[in-house]
């Protein structure tokens, strides 16, 4: 039988927590804890994007904000003294916003070991974004990543410039994919069948990865954020950290949750609203950010790969083949000042670490031996490396990039007949675009799609789901490869007639890099099916020959020979020439049909939204 003191105690516990519930009925409305519980609305309420049961405190928590802050509030006054179940530790963001609607509700005296490590280990004083630079050597990688950098420094105060960055750590949003093959891995990615984790790990980590491994140059950008508004990220990022999301390439990404995060920290953000409806890319974020003016500062750290190319540029081919010579592990003899001798040892030095980087860090006696001989040469030198000067990045920082977006409206001329011409791109470039902030000589389109119309009728012109290539550099130094895919619906050109075409289509080939010529050549292979009244398969094969002219970022034109030995002999000559900005972009084009020696002529006007 319970005391008179007990039963006192149990009710006055009661009414605290009856009075608690009523106090903040109405809260579950407010825009901080929706985003701290990542809930969306729905057609019929609310839904949280995170997917982890343990997420949750209330059974109906999923679906039912005001549930599940009920649940927390009883779980708060439960006070559960092991660490590993009480709310209090488990949830520090969702409790530092309970404190701002309640200042008196009461604090824990339970010692939450493991959130108190995390936060002291992290010492979070300033945030930033990173971008990780575009990988085409990854598919889920092609359009760059993005991960938040805690700094244990103020960025720009003392100790920040004391190049201490590398003892920051990074917050990386990822799936977890296992042995995915190929096909799982791509269909996963796109249905959401992995599950996306958040994890802490050292930024030296992250800069190992992205900076040396895969040679990606990281761009920072210094947020403009308040120390509370940081440890509220700190503590959200302990609470998701015993959760999942499912990962979505396209939509809910890396990029996705890294915003989700800031709005979670300051409510009045606008950051997910203002992304494109369809997917995320990376870079895309990096716009919002800046138009929420968000950015205090932006900073670049070039990968070995750039390093090279950065000092290759201040040496004359004489010079870069007494580099090759040194690679190859050869000595050199050299009448050059000591400044171009220091010149051509950095710069081998700096193709070793790009391309032996794995090699390298792992300390293997081969690219060591290779690279040990280089810095004792090196040193004998008596003469200080430079300081390199990279801020005229910040002109091509990513978020100065074309919008990914883009419309085009043409005209054109086929065999005395006139057509108008639309087409819509949902991402992101190609070779022709204006190529700031984007990788150079390269095409990634994804959901392109292009209709015809000669007045009368409809023509369905194109329907590519995606279509890469990639002008890869060989020369003395290079031997990346060429190479092309795409997937999806384009025309067959036979005898005065289109036929609408599904397929595959794939290249692999070589390309000389000059100054403002790229040369290619590529073997062509297409597996399709002719849908339009033929209703034939289609197995071609042949080459690609042309050149790639870039004037500048703005101005390019693009000359191309398609040779095909199939039977229907869909020969032709493509000529380009394109100009374009940010914003806007004008080309004409010409095309020769050479089996039946018809000549198409067009403009058209670009719209980069």
């Amino acid at each position: 039988m319970l005391s008179n003191s007990s039963l006192c105690s149990r009710g006055l516990l009661l009414g605290a927590l009856l009075f608690s519930l009523s106090a903040i009925a109405g809260d579950w409305k407010d825009p901080q804890w929706l985003n701290l519980v990542h809930y969306k609305k729905t057609l019929t309420g609310y839904k949280s994007q995170a997917d982890g049961k343990e997420f949750f405190l209330s059974p109906e928590g999923k679906t039912s904000p005001s549930s599940e802050l009920s649940a927390f509030i009883a779980e708060l006054h439960k006070n559960d003294p092991d660490p590993l179940k009480n709310a209090y530790c488990r949830f520090p963001a969702r409790y530092r916003w309970l404190k701002k609607h309640q200042p008196d509700f009461p604090k824990t005296n339970v010692v939450c070991t493991g959130h108190v490590a995390f936060f002291e280990r992290l010492a979070a004083k300033s945030l930033s974004i990173v971008f990780s630079s575009y990988y085409l050597n990854n598919p889920s990688s092609s359009f760059g990543h993005t991960f938040i950098r805690l700094g244990k420094s103020i960025h720009g105060d003392a100790e920040d410039k004391k190049n201490t960055e590398l003892l920051d750590n990074g917050i990386n949003f990822g799936a977890v994919t296992g042995n995915a093959g190929p096909l799982f891995y791509t269909v996963g990615g796109l249905t959401g069948l992995f599950p996306g984790t958040f994890n802490a790990i050292p930024y030296y980590y992250k800069v190992r990865e992205y900076n040396d491994f895969e040679t990606r140059d990281l761009w920072t950008y210094h947020l403009k954020m308040t120390q509370e508004e940081i440890d509220m990220i700190v503590d959200h990022i302990w609470e998701l950290g015993h959760t999942y999301f499912d990962y979505y390439f396209l939509t809910e990404n890396c990029s996705y949750h890294m915003l989700s995060i800031l709005e979670a920290a300051r409510p009045s953000l606008n950051l997910l609203n203002r992304l494109p409806y369809l997917y995320t890319i990376p870079s895309d974020t990096l716009k919002v950010l800046d138009k929420e003016d968000l950015v205090a500062d932006v900073t670049f750290r070039p990968a070995p790969s750039t390093l090279f190319h950065h000092n290759l540029k201040s040496l004359t081919r004489k010079d870069q083949k007494l580099v090759k010579t040194l690679v190859d592990g050869k000595p050199i003899e050299t009448n050059e000042s000591v400044e171009k001798q220091a010149l051509i040892y950095d710069t081998a030095i700096s193709l070793v670490d790009f391309k032996f980087a794995k090699e390298v860090l792992k300390q293997e006696d081969a690219a060591q031996g290779l690279k040990r001989p280089l810095l004792i040469a090196r040193s004998k030198i008596p003469v200080r490396s430079p300081d390199l000067d990279f801020t005229y990045k910040k002109s091509e920082a990513p978020h100065l990039g074309h919008g990914s977006q883009r419309l085009v409206l043409g005209a054109a001329s086929l065999e005395g007949k006139n057509y108008a011409d639309v087409e819509w791109r949902y991402a992101f470039h190609d070779m022709l675009d204006y190529d700031i902030a984007y990788p150079e000589r390269t095409r990634v389109e994804v959901g392109k799609a292009s209709i015809r119309s000669d007045g009368n009728h409809l023509q369905l012109r194109e329907v590519s789901l995606v279509q890469i290539t990639s002008l890869g550099k060989w020369d003395i130094f290079n031997k990346s490869s060429s190479w092309k895919i795409r997937l999806g619906q384009w025309q067959t050109r036979f005898d005065h007639h289109d036929y609408s075409t599904q397929g595959f289509q794939g290249g692999w080939g070589y390309s000389y890099h000059f100054k403002h010529v790229v040369p290619y050549a590529l073997l062509h292979g297409e597996s399709s099916y002719i849908s339009e009244g033929m209703s034939k398969i289609k197995l071609g094969y042949g080459a690609d020959i042309g050149f790639l002219i870039d004037v500048n970022h703005n101005l390019k034109l693009n000359s191309l020979l398609e040779l095909r030995g199939n039977p229907w002999r869909d020969d032709r000559i493509l000529n380009e020439i394109r100009w374009s900005n940010r914003y806007h972009g004008a080309g004409f084009y010409h095309q020769n049909y050479i089996r039946t020696g018809t000549d198409e002529f067009g403009l058209r006007y670009f719209i980069y939204l």
